[in-house]
This record gives C-alpha cells, structure tokens and sequence, in this order.
C-alpha cells in the first residue's frame, strides 16, 4: 500500500499542495487538467476536486454531481457538504450516516475515506472522532491532519512527534511545510518567525491565498506588526470579495484585534463584528461573544 500512495501522491503532488494552501481555483483547474485517472487515484483525484467544491461553498455543484454511484469516499464529501448548508435535524442526520459507515468498518483501510471522514468530524467538533480516524495514517493529508487535531487540543508535543514523521516522509512537500509552521505558531517565541519565513516562501512560490493572508498575519500579530497584519487582511477580504466568497472568519477576527491595538475608533469594530455576524452567527466565535455579552448583562442586574 504504501509503494501505491507513493504513486497516488506523485501524480497530485500538485492537488495537494492547491488545496492546502486553499487556492481552490487551482484545485479545480489541476484536477481537470489531470483527466480521468484510474483506481484510488482517480478517487482521490475527484476527492480534492469536490473537497475544492466545498471549501469555495459550490454546494449545488458537490449536491448535484455527486451520484449514488459514486465511490463511499465521495459519499462522505457530500455528506459533509450537506453538513455545511442543511438545517440542525439534517446535520445530526448526516453525522449520523457518518458514525455508520465508520462503524461498519469495509473502508477502515481506505486512507482516503479516514482523511475526509475526519474532516467531516473535525467541521462537526468532534476532535476526538477525527482524531481516531487518522492518528496512525501513513499518508502525508492523514499526519498533516493529525498535526492538525493535536494543535486544535494543545498537544504540541504530539505534534511535533507526527511532524517529524511528515519530514521523514517528503520534507520539502507543501503540507509538510504549512505542518511545521503550524507547529512553530503555537511554540511562540522565535518560532514565530520561522513559520513567517515558511508562509512567505510558499507565497512567493504559490501566489497569495486568503488562507496564506491570513496565517501571515496571524505571525505579524504575534510580532506586534499590526499595520502590516491589516494590510494583509485587507488583501485577504478584498480577494475573499473578487472570489464571490464570503470573508473568512479568522479575516474577521485578526482585523478586529490590528484594530483594538491600534486604537481605533470602537464604531469601526462594531461594523466589523456587525458584519461577521451577519455572514457567520452560528460561528463559535460569534455565539461565544453572545454568551459573555448575556453574562456580562445579567451580572448587572444581579449588583443593580
């Protein structure tokens, strides 16, 4: 198995290294370009594709297209697609589905079902399913996945154990990369700086991504480069917007702490968060402030 992944990986080396750094347009021109491949490969190779579908919120084209007849792994992005977009009752639905064909075990082996089985879980905040999934891969996406989960629970030192695997495997392979600055942002310190070198390396090589913009900003933060951070989320809004997308959750949030440490007027914040509401209020983010606001709110009246 792991003489095919090497061939499976070879071909859509470069699928990979699209989807991950999030620029999804290529994704979906790569994949087209590539042709109709066979076996696992043209599975995983269709899998990035709708992957791609769903990170740009083409629901309808993942709902559409994706048929009965497609294979299991299929199956999974379009539930997660459902996920994403259906009402509460048909989300408990689709995790529901999900726990099933886990629970059934015929594609336990299938790396490519555990990697986007565990996406589903993680977008469904069940770290510890999606961390099952994937812990032992032996894929680049399922270690770049667990990196991943084990940042997402605090465990660096997990972390770092599962990228050394990364590095051992194709060091200079994207995902590898993005892995080592993932780890590097949560070690803090000068370690800041490596992963802002690693961000803008892969810019330089790969172009901008709202996602590259982003986690260069995220480092900038963390080094008090706030005016430079805003100018980065300000290109990561405005191609968000050319996109036809909408702005992305963490734009909205590092915008709002560049402003607060910048002394900027509270109304500009407001708008901001106005904003972030209107385009994401189920977010964890959002529903978090509404619960402190509500706190905040009812400790008053408790001392008035």
């Amino acid at each position: 198995p792991l003489h095919l992944h090497c061939v499976m990986a070879n071909q859509l080396v470069s699928l990979r290294s699209y989807y991950y750094l999030g620029l999804y347009d290529e994704v979906i021109r790569e994949a087209k370009s590539l042709g109709n491949l066979s076996g696992s490969v043209e599975t995983s190779r269709l899998a990035y594709l709708y992957r791609a579908h769903v990170g740009m919120r083409n629901h309808d084209i993942v709902s559409k297209e994706i048929t009965k007849d497609f294979p299991t792994v299929l199956q999974v992005v379009q539930l997660h697609n459902t996920l994403l977009t259906a009402s509460e009752q048909n989300k408990s639905m689709a995790i529901e589905k999900l726990d099933e064909m886990v629970e059934d075990g015929s594609m336990a082996q299938d790396p490519v079902f555990a990697l986007v089985a565990s996406e589903m879980y993680l977008a469904a905040g069940n770290v510890k399913a999606a961390l099952k999934l994937v812990y032992n891969g032996t894929t680049l996406d399922m270690m770049g996945m667990t990196v991943q989960l084990l940042l997402s629970i605090n465990r660096v030192d997990l972390a770092k154990k599962h990228l050394n695997k990364m590095i051992q495997v194709e060091e200079d392979d994207t995902l590898t990369q993005l892995a080592s600055a993932w780890v590097n942002i949560l070690q803090g310190g000068s370690k800041i700086t490596e992963a802002l070198d690693t961000y803008q390396d892969l810019q330089e090589k790969f172009g901008s991504s709202v996602l590259l913009l982003n986690s260069i900003s995220v480092c900038q933060i963390y080094q008090g480069q706030y005016v430079e951070a805003l100018s980065n989320l300000g290109a990561a809004r405005d191609m968000a917007l050319k996109m036809k997308a909408k702005i992305s959750p963490d734009t909205y949030i590092n915008t709002m702490i560049c402003l607060q440490h910048l002394r900027k007027a509270p109304e500009m914040i407001q708008h901001i968060f106005s904003d972030f509401k209107k385009n994401h209020p189920n977010h964890s983010w959002i529903l978090k402030q509404g619960e402190m606001l509500k706190a905040i709110e009812k400790s008053k009246k408790t001392y008035n």
